[in-house]
């Protein structure tokens, strides 16, 4: 009797430990595809973002070595490019390492002194000197025995800084430029003034700017306002003012015609030669027979580039 409750016991206790045994398994075996999940998606993560670092390597490694993809010495290049000369060399040098959405130009003086002009965007804020500097690196490392200067414009066409070459120097040797060298290179750009824009000073009437200007002819200068209108082709004179500066026969004169809001118009063309802030053009054109005001068109600046500053009522213009 004892034996017999003995092994009944050792039986329960036996079953016990399977059913717990049971029990256990298949709470991990209901985990199992959870936990792989979690594990999965944490590789995946990972991986995602191995891909991202080696992709910005990648990409910074292009940005820094682009530049020498046609060649590794300056003779390299200027053969494997079909023989470009040394000035088209430093324009796409310049193109090549430059943001984007900053341009530049090539000025050539004296057959070996090269200036390269550098022009932020319209609609930037002046970039301080250390960072100007940043982006010179392969344009120098090829460039620095032809390149004697570097200016960099401003959003209305002014120069700020300016690079000489012993700045140019320091800059291909260490990178970067010290404090006194850039206070000095802010100093230089205010006054090296050659290739500046024009301001032209403007008075606003609602949203319209209009613009001082004189006339002049034959018989005599008038001082009066036109109303800017770049969608103007031809710059159009109140008949008043073309009358009091020439004798031209307007029933003779040749005619061309405009399409205004009101239609097709004809107007008579004549030659004048007009003064907008110290900017002096001798342009063809038309007369308002009806003298109503007088419209300051494209043709005025046709050879210049210009930018149209509405909130400072002002238009800078420059040379090309």
């Amino acid at each position: 009797m004892n034996l017999s409750k003995s092994m009944t016991i050792i039986f329960l206790t036996l079953l016990l430990l399977w059913v717990g045994s049971a029990i256990y398994v298949m709470q991990q075996d209901a985990s199992t595809p959870d936990t792989l999940k979690s594990e999965a998606n944490h590789e995946r993560s990972q991986a995602a973002i191995e891909y991202q670092t080696k992709l910005r390597a990648l990409e910074q490694d292009y940005d820094k070595k682009k530049h020498i993809a046609t060649g590794k010495t300056v003779f390299d290049r200027i053969y494997n490019t079909q023989e470009q000369t040394i000035f088209e060399l430093i324009q796409r040098l310049a193109d090549e390492t430059l943001p984007e959405t900053w341009s530049s130009e090539v000025k050539v003086e004296e057959f070996t002194h090269f200036i390269l002009l550098i022009y932020l965007p319209h609609n930037s804020q002046d970039i301080a000197p250390d960072k100007v500097a940043s982006h010179l690196g392969p344009i120098l490392e090829y460039a620095d025995w032809l390149l004697t200067d570097l200016a960099v414009f401003d959003r209305t066409h002014k120069s700020y800084l300016f690079f000489d070459k012993k700045m140019l120097n320091e800059i291909r040797k260490d990178g970067r430029l010290s404090n006194k060298w850039m206070a000095l290179a802010e100093k230089q750009g205010q006054s090296f003034t050659r290739f500046n824009s024009v301001t032209i000073e403007c008075d606003k009437e609602d949203s319209h700017l209009i613009v001082p200007i004189s006339v002049a002819g034959p018989t005599g200068t008038i001082t009066s306002y036109a109303l800017l209108d770049t969608g103007a082709s031809t710059t159009t004179i109140q008949n008043s003012t073309v009358t009091s500066t020439g004798a031209d026969n307007l029933q003779t004169a040749s005619h061309r015609d405009f399409r205004t809001a009101n239609g097709v118009v004809s107007r008579a063309i004549v030659t004048r030669t007009i003064n907008v802030g110290g900017i002096q053009r001798r342009i063809e054109i038309a007369v308002d027979p009806n003298n109503q005001i007088s419209l300051l068109g494209v043709n005025f600046f046709e050879g210049m580039d210009y930018i149209i500053d509405s909130k400072n009522s002002a238009i800078y213009v420059w040379e090309k």
